[in-house]
């Protein structure tokens, strides 16, 4: 189990690496990217702290590697530092326009901060480019119900919820490739989700049944 554990996180920093090196003028060293991979790996887990300890020793954060410098925001978000991380999304968000999860945890984060009018014109240019983004919508009901607006925020929720079976799909490829690594326990909890997600009559129920079942079977 450790070795398949092993050989899946260096698949996901080869492949991060090979990402980084076509899209970025100045790709990171491998340390950093390390850093980087172990840092997120713990952010997943909740230890947002021990986390924060890696990530801000990956100094190239400050430069090409945006992806560490969102999770630095994200875990200063988790601990309660909304000034400095709305300071990273908005440093990100100038930098790389088209940077839509940087785009959207500042949205949160001005939420959060009760910066409900500027949230909700930053959203209104959001939703222009992306209206079928279901962060964004979901982003859009909370703002709504926040404003007492329960119809709007049902209306924003229910355009949310059409994208779930897309999402389960995610989830479910994501539990076929954690099997083949032996990731047994994370599999079913993918494929648990990807339940959740699915409409009550939707065809594929049976599918995500029938692999999961497959799955606990194997881990016999």
């Amino acid at each position: 189990m450790r070795r398949r554990s092993t050989a899946f996180l260096l698949v996901s920093a080869a492949l991060l690496v090979v990402a980084l090196a076509s899209c970025s003028p100045a790709a990171p060293p491998a340390a950093d990217v390390d850093a980087y991979l172990r840092a997120r790996d713990l952010y997943l887990r909740g230890s947002v702290n021990q986390a924060a300890a890696i990530v801000s020793r990956v100094d190239s954060r400050r430069g090409s590697f945006h992806q560490a410098r969102l999770l630095e925001g994200k875990i200063l978000f988790f601990q309660g530092n909304m000034d400095e991380a709305e300071k990273i999304f908005r440093e990100l968000v100038r930098r790389l326009p088209g940077y839509a999860e940087a785009q959207l945890w500042l949205l949160r984060t001005l939420q959060a901060r009760g910066k409900t009018g500027e949230a909700e014109t930053l959203l209104h240019h959001a939703l222009e480019l992306d209206p079928g983004d279901p962060r964004l919508l979901h982003l859009a009901g909370m703002l709504k119900l926040g404003a007492d607006d329960i119809d709007g925020a049902l209306s924003f929720f229910r355009r949310s919820e059409e994208f779930g079976a897309e999402l389960a799909q995610s989830y479910i490829e994501s539990a076929r490739i954690l099997y083949r690594f032996g990731l047994v326990d994370t599999a079913l909890a993918k494929l648990a989700v990807a339940q959740v997600l699915l409409p009550a009559d939707s065809d594929m129920r049976k599918s995500v049944q029938d692999l999961a079942a497959r799955i606990r079977e194997a881990k016999k």
